[in-house]
């Protein structure tokens, strides 16, 4: 099985790609393979609506480029699902975000949980993502940490304690049952955050790409009555055949 994960943001490294490629992984079968690729969005991290926004036309685009190349499915690694329902419209493989997949689950785990992000203006996007989805009422809440994402990417230890004191003090505070950490960045410390609080904290990034594999395990991918195709939105894009973005079989 071929998996291909797309960052939102054109700050990532090659070594950072690969350190997130790594801990992506982990969770996956020994003969899944993943690919990272980021997208030409010229936004550095995205910690605001403008370069929510702006990141979005990247993604898609990227995501038909990278459907083309014979992958199963595409994973976007920006906590907001940056572009993923354009690229749902545009490609017959499924296009899998964190926010759908990782909000979804907090909601079978408990009766309550609380999102952690990074600083900046984002959780009112992800409180209409909840709403959306129709799990707002199991949110008690979105707060924000002091640290940007870049420390989450280069200050790996002050982000893990800044998020344990935030979870304690949603878990006492607010009741909260289970965590979200609702930054891409995050990737690898959900166990760490889990084992100091002892409650399930989920992955953006790894239950994302867990569930593009069972999705192709499956046969499945989007609705195409959700997410119908318009060929004249592809051409908008420069983008590939219709026929090169069609779900190949699962190997």
């Amino acid at each position: 099985m071929k998996l291909a994960a797309v960052a939102a943001v054109g700050s990532y490294t090659a070594a950072d790609l690969e350190h997130k490629k790594r801990s992506l992984q982990t969770v996956l079968r020994p003969d899944t393979q993943l690919d990272m690729f980021a997208a030409d969005s010229g936004v550095p991290y995205v910690e605001s609506s403008l370069e929510l926004y702006l990141s979005e036309v990247a993604v898609a685009r990227k995501v038909v480029e990278v459907a083309g190349l014979g992958y199963q499915a595409v994973i976007g690694t920006a906590f907001l699902d940056n572009g993923l329902d354009a690229a749902r419209e545009l490609v017959d493989i499924p296009v899998v975000g964190p926010a759908k997949t990782t909000l979804y689950m907090a909601a079978t785990l408990a009766n309550k949980f609380a999102v952690i992000t990074a600083a900046g203006d984002l959780p009112k996007h992800i409180w209409a993502c909840a709403k959306v989805l129709g799990v707002i009422d199991r949110v008690v809440g979105i707060p924000t940490l002091k640290c940007t994402v870049a420390d989450f990417l280069h200050d790996e230890d002050n982000a893990m304690a800044m998020i344990v004191a935030m979870g304690r003090h949603l878990m006492d505070e607010q009741g909260a049952e289970a965590l979200v950490l609702g930054c891409g960045a995050t990737t690898g410390l959900a166990p760490r955050v889990a084992r100091e609080l002892g409650i399930p904290v989920l992955d953006p990034g790894l239950t994302a790409v867990k569930y593009a594999e069972m999705l192709v395990d499956l046969g499945l991918s989007q609705s195409k009555r959700a997410y119908p195709y318009n060929p004249r939105v592809m051409q908008l894009l420069g983008g590939c055949r219709p026929a090169a973005c069609r779900m190949p079989p699962a190997t």
